[in-house]
This record gives C-alpha cells, structure tokens and sequence, in this order.
C-alpha cells in the first residue's frame, strides 16, 4: 500500500479542499525547504535583511530532524528549492552576454546539488548515529559549505557567514579557521533557535490540553541545544569585541598614501568607437589628475582591473610596429600625462593598474596589474592566478574548439603561476585581481608564499573590474568576500572597483570608506604596516575540511550497512 494518501478526481473536482491537503503532503519537503531558501536569500544583498542569516536554516532544520520526509521524492524537492535560490541569488550572470545564461543555469544546478546533499548527510549524523544535531548540522554545513568553496576551483560567493559583513563585533571569529568560523556559529545557533521554537510549540499543546508529540528525551535534548547555542553566541561576541579592542603595534613609522580611482564603464561586447576611446581615456586622466590636485601628498595611485587594457601596444616589450625605444616613450608620456597635474611634469606619482597583457619572455597574454614607476617603466608585474570560469576561459573549449567560436571571450586568458609584491616607501603591497580576493584559501597561499619570500604583504589590494555587472548585488557580494579576507589575513585590504564598490577595509573587516555604486570619484587612504597574525594563516582549513571527513566518512559508513 502508498504511503501517500490520494484524492479522486470527482471530490477535487467537486470540492477543492479535499485536493489542497494532498498538494501541500505531496509537495511539503519542496515548501518547507523554498521557505528556508526564500530567507536565505532575503539574508544578502539585495535586500540585506542581515538578521535572517540566524532563521534562515531553521526550516531546513526542522526537516533535518524529522523521522521521514514527507512528499514524493523530497530529494528532487530539495534540489529545487536550491535550484530556484541559485538561481535567484547569480541573477547577474546572464547580464553580460546571452551566451551566459547556459553559464548561469549550470552554476545554479550544480550548487543546488549541496542542498539535498547536505540535508542527506546530516539526517544519516541523527538519526542513524544518534549525533545531537547541535553538533551534526553545523558539522556538515560547515564541512560542505568548505567543499563547494575548494572543489573544482571553488564557488565561494554567497556563503552563509557573508550575511553578517556588515557587523565587525561577529566576523572576527573569521581570523580562526577563516569564514566558516561564522558559518559554524549561525547553523549552530539555528539549531538552537529551532529547538526553541519546537518547544514552545510542546508547551502550547499542553497549555491547550493536547496530546504533546514531543518526548521527554527530546525536551531534554532541546535545552541542551538551546543552551549550547546561547553560550556560543555569547563566546562569538565576547571574542569580537576583544579583538576590536586591541591596540594596534605598527612595524615601523613608514606611510603610504594611496589613491583608489573608480572608474564607471558598463561592460558590453561590442566594438567601440574612436570617439568613445577617447572619452573612456580622458575620464580616467580627469578623475586622476583631480585626485592629484585634491591630496598633492600621494605615493601611489590604482586604477581598476582592465583599466589599461586599451594600451597593450604601450605595455608589450616587443611589438611588430614599434620598437621597444618607441613603445617606452609612448607609455611614458601617457603616463605623465595620466598621473601629473602638468603633462611635462617630472613629479608624477606611480600608477599600479591593470589590463590585458603580452609577456614578452613567454609570448602568452595575460590579465595582469602592474606598476608604471616614477620612470614611466613597467617594473613590476602580477599575471592573474585564479581565473573565472566563463568570464575568462571556458571548461573543456580546448578539447572542443567549437565552444572557442561561439564563445564571447573566445579562447580566453592564461593563468600566472606566481603571486605579485611591489614595495613602495618600505610597504609592501600584493595585488590580487577581480575574483581571487573571493577564494581564501587562494588569498592564504599567497601572503604566506611571500611571506617565505621575506615579501610578507603589508596591504591587500583587489583591483576588479565588475561592470560586467551593471550595479546588481554581485558588487555587494564581492565586497563581502573582502572583507573577510582582510579579517582572516589580519591585514589592510583595499578595493579599486569599475563601477563600485571600491573600499578601505581595515584588519578587523571594519568597511573604513567605500565608493558609490556606479559612480566615478576617488578614496584616499593612509595605509602603515601593522604586526598582526591570525591562526588561520597558521592552519588554514584544517578544521572545516575535518568535519566534512567525519561527515562524509560517517555517511558513507551508514549507505554501506544499508546495503549490506
């Protein structure tokens, strides 16, 4: 016999109530999961309800714990639920081209795989190992959120300690084993709000002389976790406030004085014209020039990602129109006039920038940032590490030449292979460009290979170019991952976005200055080097990707005794 109870089609056709019951029992997993995705989503930008990042799981939760999940097929209702969320949350993707909108549904039907998946893992934790779920959930969502971040290069936008950038006293526990420090606290304190609400519910049963369905073990256990939740929160907050009131010891008394300048053009794939060329040029010298007139004390001034890229010819060390004498003269007179309030003046400040470049010794192109120094030279470059999928380089176009034609980017960009460190006035700097500032495990690696370098940056830079997305809330999004880099890292960590959202972002992820969304102008910042560590540049990912062993060990264990 079903399980499922059904409704002839003379009574739903006759009376609709009798056939509501059996839509909301056949499709509960489905609506009880979108609810938790639905807060989920109203938790980040755009809407930026913060504060539901702490209920958000909470129905998830409530399903976690059931004895059986109701409906048909609940795991394709699960991978729904996510599905639409994704979907919903990567809304930008498409934006740029038309050809993305295959990119942005695979994205959104490979990460909803990590709802269902993760629902499975934690009930195998509960109710086959008899795990107290205020353990079980924050153990597995912390352990998959630390996978979906790593595997396959990572995806790790959008997770759910990003709710909370905007409240410094919570995200300094992200400076010991990184964001999913936060991750961990949330689904741990979901668990507990869960538990709470289930036991008002057993109160107000038996205030009402009903039959209570909640036992005595599980009260016992509710209070646990209730209790466990508050000590935790409590620990979290007692943690950030000592950490922002730390004093601050500075290496020494060096100071840089920087100018962040965002520029405002849209991304579109179409040609431009000549005049169109030229106007994009000189609103970058205009905006630069009055940075220079605004703060005469500058040491360094940024440009966005790509905002050289209409210069290749004056970059390239070899060029089959020019000679190398003729393409330094060219570049350093552009320079000079970007970066002095006098196009013959000799005081012009250091441009750090970024565009699409030729390495000359390896004849391969590259996005890359670089300084032009008080010489009008090219002396330090940084070739970009960690591309993104579909906005540089397409999966599997190598192997499918086809996919080279058809795509928007074409045959895409190669990847640098080491990180990049340029000193000015006994600072050092390292650049990283457009998404790697939203992988920490990439950031991680970097600081510490300097650091062996005896290069150990003193200030983060992300110089990104997000007007491939027209002010959507993938602008908010990157910003979040900056600013639990510059928590995990312990360091100053300074953005230079087209089109926004540049920012100062101070050691304790405080969001000092930001720029507007869509809108040209400039931050000054004074940045000094500061001695500071975390321990998760010490050990890293360690602890989430030790819960996603025990997790996933676990899980397997009980899918093997099924089958035997």
């Amino acid at each position: 016999m079903s399980k499922h109870t059904t409704t002839s089609k003379t009574d739903g056709g006759l009376n609709g109530e009798a056939s509501r019951p059996h839509f909301k029992e056949r499709f509960r997993t489905f609506i009880v999961a979108a609810s938790s995705m639905t807060l989920l989503w109203l938790a980040f930008p755009p809407v930026g309800l913060s504060w539901l990042g702490w209920l958000a799981l909470c129905p998830l939760i409530w399903l976690i714990e059931s004895k059986t999940l109701i409906g048909r097929r609940p795991y394709r209702q699960l991978f729904l639920a996510g599905f639409f969320f994704w979907l919903s949350a990567f809304y930008f993707i498409p934006i740029p081209h038309p050809a993305l909108w295959l990119g942005w549904l695979t994205v959104s039907a490979y990460m909803a795989i990590y709802t269902p998946l993760s629902v499975g893992i934690a009930r195998s934790l509960i109710h086959r190992f008899q795990i107290p779920p205020v353990l079980a959930i924050p153990l597995v969502w912390t352990g998959i959120e630390w996978f979906r971040c790593n595997f396959a290069t990572g995806m790790a936008m959008v997770c759910l300690s990003h709710t909370q950038y905007r409240t410094p006293i919570l995200i300094q526990v992200a400076d010991i084993f990184g964001a999913y420090t936060l991750t961990f606290v949330i689904s741990l304190v979901s668990v507990g709000i869960t538990a709470a609400l289930k036991l008002c519910i057993a109160k107000s049963q038996q205030q009402t002389n009903q039959s209570s369905i909640f036992p005595e073990n599980l009260k016992r256990q509710s209070r646990w976790a209730i209790a466990i939740a508050i000590l935790t929160l409590i620990a979290t907050l007692v943690y950030g406030r000592v950490k922002l009131g730390e004093d601050i010891t500075f290496k020494n008394n060096s100071e840089l004085a920087i100018a962040l300048i965002q520029t405002n053009d849209d991304v579109v794939f179409q040609p431009i014209t000549a005049e169109e060329f030229v106007d994009g040029r000189q609103r970058k010298i205009d905006l630069t020039q009055a940075a220079i007139k605004k703060w005469p004390d500058l040491d360094l001034i940024v440009w966005p990602e790509s905002a050289f890229s209409e210069y290749t010819d004056l970059l390239s060390d070899f060029s089959p129109e020019m000679t190398r004498q003729a393409a330094a003269k060219l570049r350093t007179e552009f320079w000079r006039k970007a970066t002095s309030s006098s196009y013959l003046s000799e005081n012009s400040v250091p441009l750090l920038t970024g565009g699409s470049t030729l390495d000359p010794k390896q004849n391969t192109h590259f996005a890359s940032a670089f300084l032009i120094n008080n010489n009008g030279l090219v002396d330090s470059r940084y070739y970009k590490n960690h591309l993104v999928m579909f906005g540089e380089y397409v999966p599997l176009s190598d192997w499918f030449p086809i996919i080279k034609k058809i795509s928007p980017i074409g045959g895409g960009i190669n990847a640098g292979t080491e990180p990049g460190s340029i000193r000015i006035n006994e600072i050092n700097l390292s650049p990283n460009i457009c998404f790697e500032s939203t992988v920490p495990h990439f950031i991680r690696n970097q600081v510490n290979t300097l650091a062996k370098q005896n290069k150990e940056p003193d200030v983060l830079i992300n110089m990104t170019n997000d007007g491939w997305f027209f002010g959507t809330s993938c602008l908010d999004l990157h910003l979040a991952c900056n600013v639990f880099r510059a928590v995990e890292m312990r360091k100053t960590h300074l953005v230079c976005a087209n089109t926004g959202l540049s920012a100062e972002i101070d050691s304790c992820g405080r969001l000092l200055q930001t720029g507007g969304r869509r809108q040209p102008g400039a931050i000054r910042t004074l940045v000094r080097p500061i001695e500071q560590m975390s321990l998760y540049r010490t050990i890293g990912d360690v602890i989430p990707m030790i819960m996603l062993i025990i997790a996933t060990a676990l899980f397997l264990l009980d899918s093997c005794r099924k089958k035997a």
